[in-house]
């Protein structure tokens, strides 16, 4: 086979897939670049992740939607805030109603395998479905907190808004490190509360040098979460 000329390789699409069964990624990586993707596989959420921010001319992602403690939904998340253009497939063993109306909510595709190039083609040769705007209503409304203060690992941050689902905390400039795990232990410990979460984004304020970082709870011990709930109770607008 001849060397592929620079000229062709930077005309085509760049696909990110995303599958912890090596013989899935393989095949699916196969079927991509059969239809003129460069394909750059990953087998791990944390690999993606770091991929996400690297790659910058992103077309595709390709997820499965289990990947080990989080799935293709969080990859989706974050690719939509770094590539609003990109289009979007998960991927599953079997298909789930519910997963499905999720990844549409993204503007994304959802498939179940096995699936083959054929159907591929088929999803692709359809007209995107369009991003979904960047201000909409959110699964939980979130309401703001003031005077709680939060310890994240070494750094100290403070609760900047709240909702069932997830919070966003603000970090002073030196307090704030941009090379954050995928999961962040977050200690409240005027509330004795103890939370794990998923950063989904992070931005500076248009006021001040701070840095807000925004991210979904992830599944806790029940009294956990009801002492959580019962907090952001207190909190919401009369």
């Amino acid at each position: 086979m001849e060397p592929e000329d620079t000229e062709t390789r930077d005309r085509r699409r760049t696909a990110l897939v995303v599958e912890t069964d090596t013989l899935q990624l393989s095949a699916i990586t196969q079927m991509l670049r059969h239809l003129s993707y460069a394909v750059e596989p990953v087998s791990t959420f944390d690999e993606a992740r770091r991929l996400l921010l690297i790659i910058s001319d992103l077309s595709l992602l390709v997820a499965d939607v289990r990947l080990g403690q989080f799935n293709g939904l969080h990859l989706a998340f974050r690719a939509r805030a770094h590539h609003p253009n990109v289009r979007i497939l998960i991927t599953d063993h079997a298909h789930d109603t519910t997963l499905e109306t999720e990844t549409r909510r993204l503007g994304g595709a959802y498939l179940a395998r096995p699936f083959t190039i054929e159907t591929l083609s088929a999803i692709f040769a359809q007209p995107e479905a369009p991003a979904p705007p960047q201000t909409g209503t959110r699964r939980w409304p979130r309401t703001a907190v003031v005077g709680v203060t939060a310890a994240v690992g070494p750094s100290s941050a403070r609760l900047f808004d709240i909702s069932y689902g997830g919070l966003c905390l603000e970090f002073a400039p030196g307090a704030f490190d941009a090379a954050m795990p995928s999961i962040l232990d977050v200690e409240l410990r005027e509330l004795g509360l103890s939370l794990r979460i998923h950063p989904v984004w992070v931005r500076t304020t248009s006021s001040s040098p701070a840095w807000l970082c925004g991210g979904e709870l992830l599944t806790g011990d029940a009294p956990a979460m009801m002492q959580w709930r019962d907090f952001v109770d207190a909190h919401l607008p009369a």
